[in-house]
């Protein structure tokens, strides 16, 4: 068994424009800074409750905005719905999880349906039975991982991350802090980028789904 991180990253790279990347990032930060305040006068018996929720709003706020501001087409914010945009090949969405809980996104339906899209990456980690494949659909996560503590940094994710989930949701073929991932830009081959980032209409018609 090989795996090939450097062969997924490349991927990303050519199809996910880096100004996006640098946009989710400090949306994040702010969104979570905005969830901070708005919960931490709150009463310890729910504070934490409130503060996850708050973080899921104030933070789809922000990765929105992030999208429109580098060029994505996005539908409007709704109710608890999954933000799910889409640049070259790729759909991308956000989630939150403490340190003892990456695995947890999977009990989320919209995003079990995103990852399917990984099925014909997964050679890059193990060579398919039936041959290669031609990788034309992929989908990754902005996975901002928190303390799970009041005590401990409770205003800011501890680090955030790229994260490409294996097509049954039940591993990752790829995760790498946001900010080495963008040192990767650097050291990419410079070519004309001619992906748009695009959300298709209605992939974001879903309801109740919320992350903490």
């Amino acid at each position: 068994m090989t795996f090939k991180p450097d062969a997924i990253a490349a991927l990303i790279i050519a199809h996910v424009p880096r100004n996006l990347m640098m946009g989710v990032e400090d949306a994040f930060d702010a969104g979570a800074l905005l969830a901070h305040y708005a919960t931490k006068d709150l009463d310890k018996k729910h504070r934490k409750n409130a503060l996850g929720q708050m973080r899921h709003f104030h933070m789809n706020e922000r990765f929105s905005e992030s999208l429109q501001a580098a060029g994505a087409e996005h539908a409007p914010l709704k109710g608890n719905g999954v933000v799910v945009g889409q640049a070259g090949m790729f759909k991308f969405s956000r989630l939150n999880m403490s340190t003892t809980a990456w695995n947890n996104a999977s009990r989320s339906t919209i995003r079990r349906e995103l990852a399917k899209a990984n099925q014909a990456m997964t050679q890059l980690l193990q060579p398919s039975l039936f041959g290669p494949r031609d990788i034309t659909t992929g989908t990754f996560f902005f996975v901002a991982r928190f303390s799970g503590s009041l005590a401990h940094q409770p205003e800011k994710a501890l680090e955030i991350y790229i994260a490409v989930p294996d097509a049954k949701m039940e591993g990752w073929l790829f995760r790498e802090p946001l900010h080495l991932f963008l040192e990767r830009y650097d050291r990419a081959p410079k070519q004309i980028d001619n992906a748009q980032p695009k959300l298709k209409a209605g992939v974001i018609e879903i309801e109740r789904d919320t992350d903490t």
